[in-house]
């Protein structure tokens, strides 16, 4: 079966290029291993599917062409740029019909197993058998984020054949899992400024803090997440010996100086120290780890106060590709052109979304680069 263009992969990035390829006149398919295109979109934004930001990069080109290409009117809660439905079904079919009425052809279970360049184009074999042709090749297969929706990560070693390296994929936004028993938490929220950090092998440098984020935090039963927590799990990448630390402040908003002044005259005036400050699972649990504080020579409020501004955890991980909502690493963007995103290793090969080694923070960043990346490469081609 030969096309001008194949796109393998029905993600925002697939679909999005695929339209924009077929509305050239250029004759495409899309190759999409589930029995349905765009299975992954419908669970996004917990099922509202925030596909922009308006503080995303590429926002002014995405939102105008998803009202204008796809028909989605859009509607914008704290910055997070919705369908005007609120449902993420919305945007999935949306986008799909967008590729159907530009001329595209998407060709469900058709999974792909392997891809070669050849002469005249690439060759695309599936397999039940059926092979494809194309001139142009677009390998818009997502991460591994969010395995149960059919991504296994394949784009990587289709993108390896075809010249091009990638950085070990790990999960990013995601909650991180932690040493401690921290069952008496689970459902506790909080806000609080997490910071991760890195402590190194025995005997190398001292500890480094990477990054911090401010929001909700919310504990499970042996896990620590909200959005603050989840935008700085990319930061987890592991060398050997390291391992890595998750500090909150659960009160950001003062000093450690502050803080120790704080509560010793809240418990003069009112009788208590953290009642009422902090959800009562979590005060309690201060309480049960207050044998940490007897090198601080501090007692009684103050001493609970260092403890406060530096509660850590051990992290032993993140929850895994299952709870994932995207992937940190993959094809290096040196390795394609910042505007079509074709490769500078393979003539006629794009790579798009996901793919590529770019993960944006939670709030539709990455369903914004998705389709920035998608729009360039079916554009350029």
């Amino acid at each position: 079966m030969m096309y001008d263009v194949l796109v393998i992969g029905s993600g925002p990035s697939g679909l999005a290029a695929a339209a924009c390829a077929a509305e050239r006149g250029l004759k495409t398919a899309v190759l999409e291993r589930n029995d349905i295109p765009a299975r992954k979109v419908y669970a996004t934004g917990n099922g509202r599917c925030n596909f922009s930001n308006a503080a995303a990069r590429w926002s002014w080109e995405t939102v105008p062409w998803m009202q204008g290409h796809a028909g989605i009117e859009p509607a914008e809660e704290e910055g997070r740029i919705y369908p005007r439905s609120f449902e993420a079904a919305s945007v999935a079919e949306a986008l799909v019909r967008a590729a159907k009425r530009a001329g595209a052809e998407i060709v469900c279970g058709a999974c792909a197993i392997s891809v070669q360049k050849k002469e005249q184009g690439f060759v695309v074999e599936c397999q039940d058998g059926r092979v494809f042709e194309s001139a142009k090749l677009v390998l818009s297969t997502g991460g591994k984020a969010g395995i149960q929706y059919g991504c296994y990560g394949d784009g990587y070693k289709f993108a390896q054949s075809l010249g091009h390296s990638v950085i070990k994929p790990i999960p990013a936004l995601d909650g991180m899992v932690c040493a401690e028993d921290i069952k008496e938490l689970h459902g506790v929220r909080v806000r609080a400024k997490a910071t991760v950090i890195k402590r190194p092998a025995e005997g190398a440098a001292a500890e480094t803090a990477l990054a911090s984020s401010t929001g909700e935090v919310q504990f499970t039963k042996d896990s620590i997440s909200g959005i603050c927590v989840m935008d700085l799990a990319r930061q987890l990448r592991k060398e050997e010996g390291s391992s890595f630390v998750l500090s909150l402040d659960l009160f950001p908003e003062k000093t450690a100086e502050e803080l120790k002044a704080f509560l010793p005259a809240r418990r003069d005036t009112f009788g208590c120290g953290l009642d009422w400050l902090l959800p009562a699972k979590l005060k309690d649990y201060l309480h049960s780890r207050k044998a940490e504080l007897a090198a601080t020579g501090l007692r009684g409020p103050a001493a609970m106060a260092v403890l406060c501004k530096d509660l850590r955890f051990e992290i032993t991980g993140t929850r895994g590709w299952k709870s994932a909502q995207t992937t940190c690493g993959g094809v290096p963007l040196a390795e394609v052109d910042k505007n079509s995103f074709e490769s500078v290793k393979t003539p006629g090969l794009f790579i798009t979304g996901e793919l590529l080694d770019y993960d944006g923070p939670c709030g539709g960043y990455n369903i914004d680069w998705a389709l920035h990346t998608g729009i360039g490469a079916g554009n350029s081609i």
